[in-house]
């Protein structure tokens, strides 16, 4: 339910703070790092009540299973304010399924473009520095700088780990949005074997 869509946002998220975390420290050469713990905090388990919130919003929650966090009900009001009369004019005259893509989907595939682009600019800091201090050494170091640099390069797979986690995931809810009475046994099987990956 509720519990479930919480903590997974919650899970990516922290990975941004992680990826923040090494690019100020290795990119920007920042070390106030520690500082920051309270606004990690605030960040990732507000953003993860706000995404929980507004998935809740309407939903006429009902046990359905293993599945209930992507139940289809639909009913509730919204408040005079602009943005719950948006959210109410897409719960009301809007799938569901919708909300939930906009509400996890949505920020894990920014969590990810975000990971990917901080990686690569870390990594690509390491293997200069690394480049920069091979060429200052002997050559009897440079054998072991390839190790490093292949080292440093598996960084690289970390935000790949999110991919692999939610990418049939994301096309099996992209599915159910464009057919969502043509469920497909073998992508369902995929996305929850995989959903566990992260």
């Amino acid at each position: 339910g509720y519990t479930t869509h919480f903590f997974c946002v919650a899970s990516f998220l922290w990975t941004t703070t992680i990826a923040f975390t090494l690019h100020r420290t290795v990119v920007r050469h920042k070390t106030d790092v520690e500082d920051l713990e309270a606004i990690f905090h605030l960040y990732v388990w507000g953003t993860s009540l706000v995404m929980t919130v507004i998935r809740s919003i309407g939903n006429d929650h009902t046990h359905l299973g293993a599945w209930c966090w992507a139940q289809t009900g639909r009913t509730g009001k919204a408040n005079n304010n602009v943005f719950y009369i948006l959210l109410y004019i897409l719960i009301e005259h809007g799938n569901n399924e919708a909300v939930h893509f906009i509400t996890f989907y949505v920020p894990l595939w920014g969590a990810i473009l975000y990971n990917g682009f901080t990686y690569f600019q870390v990594i690509r800091m390491l293997n200069n520095a690394t480049r920069m201090a091979v060429g200052m050494s002997d050559r009897a170091y440079q054998f072991d700088s390839r190790t490093d640099t292949k080292a440093l390069n598996r960084w690289g797979y970390y935000p790949l780990i999110l991919i692999g986690s939610w990418a049939f995931g994301t096309i099996n809810r992209i599915h159910d949005f464009i057919e969502p009475g043509h469920k497909i046994f073998w992508l369902t099987f995929l996305d929850v074997g995989t959903a566990g990956l992260m």
